[in-house]
């Protein structure tokens, strides 16, 4: 010990000093004669990265000013080494996430529709706003046989490629199942593609996708909806002016393939209108920390029910950005907003 409890390496770590001990003369259980130690750090001005300890010259002197400084020299080389190689390997990683994001975007984009404007009875209106990291959300609309149409939107608990493969199979798996079958029911279409994901697609069990389905059936006028594990759509009924919330369903999707799940039915008119959005826009907090929450999100729905889908999506981004003005960018998530009228 070079000080009480305290070795001399840790010692120099510590206090970011050279020490030299002379003319030490200590034997060792081995025979060997310890004369002189000289103990430096490796350091730059900012950071310390460890110590060296250099036993007995050569030549038996014990270590002196010149070595001291020679070896400092020396030292301040091997820390810029050192420096050079941490700032070279953090550069990469982050080359690495940058690419990664801009694969899982390009994967997003390619999955998000690009034309929703072609379902006659009804007009929708559907945005997505990014945060800085990729998220797993999107949504779909898929026209059936007939007058029907379905509606989804689903959230992927993960972000970057991971959340975006596993977007792009359960929207393939959506649409393949729907292809085969336009006449399967909400219910179905939920139990099959949580069955193909679990047994085929999500190996991890930290990762699943919540999903909301709805099939509009403009013959029947009613919709048919399920709620697998996801903010519960809201439905706004133009003739008594309220707000219901479409909650049957059942649980997340991707981890548990025995589930049963159930779906509900509601009888739909013109002028009345479904809103379905992601825990981004629910999750959005302001500069104290206080959550944006559902009830704002209803009450949002009830106040600009009126504008046409599209404008509703850019209106409720307005209620988002007000409400978390001066807040930290980390504090708002991506989030994915749909409206649904029928005309």
């Amino acid at each position: 010990m070079y000080e009480e409890d305290v070795d001399l390496a840790s010692h120099c770590f510590t206090n970011r000093e050279t020490v030299i001990l002379q003319s030490l003369g200590v034997q060792s259980d081995d025979g060997m004669t310890l004369n002189s130690i000289i103990c430096a750090p490796i350091q730059t001005s900012k950071t310390c990265y460890g110590t060296i300890i250099i036993i007995n010259k050569t030549d038996g002197s014990d270590y002196n000013k010149d070595d001291q400084e020679m070896l400092e020299m020396l030292l301040s080389f091997v820390a810029v080494a050192i420096e050079n190689s941490i700032l070279m390997k953090e550069r990469l990683e982050r080359q690495k996430i940058e690419q990664e994001m801009l694969i899982a975007k390009q994967i997003q984009e390619t999955i998000l529709p690009q034309d929703i404007d072609c379902i006659e009875g009804a007009e929708i209106g559907a945005v997505y706003f990014p945060a800085r990291d990729v998220g797993g959300d999107f949504y779909d609309v898929v026209k059936l046989e007939g007058n029907k149409f379905v509606i989804i939107m689903g959230d992927v608990s993960n972000k970057g490629v991971p959340a975006a493969l596993v977007m792009s199979a359960t929207s393939a798996i959506i649409k393949s199942t729907l292809k085969q079958n336009n006449d399967i029911s909400i219910a179905e279409l939920a139990e099959t593609t949580n069955v193909l994901l679990s047994n085929e697609i999500i190996k991890e069990r930290e990762m699943f996708v919540t999903l909301f389905f709805c099939k509009f059936d403009f013959d029947e006028m009613k919709i048919t909806f399920c709620n697998a594990g996801h903010l519960p759509g809201l439905f706004y009924d133009n003739t008594e002016h309220k707000i219901i919330e479409l909650a049957v369903g059942g649980p997340i999707i991707g981890q548990f393939p025995e589930i049963k799940y159930k779906q509900g039915e509601q009888p739909f008119k013109k002028g009345d209108r479904l809103f379905l959005f992601t825990d981004g826009l629910t999750e959005a907090a302001d500069d104290t920390g206080q959550l944006f929450g559902r009830e704002r999100a209803e009450q949002v729905f009830s106040i600009e029910y009126h504008l046409p889908p599209k404008e509703f999506c850019l209106k409720v981004k307005e209620w988002i950005d007000n409400f978390t003005e001066g807040c930290a960018e980390d504090m708002v998530d991506d989030f994915t907003i749909l409206q649904v009228k029928a005309v």
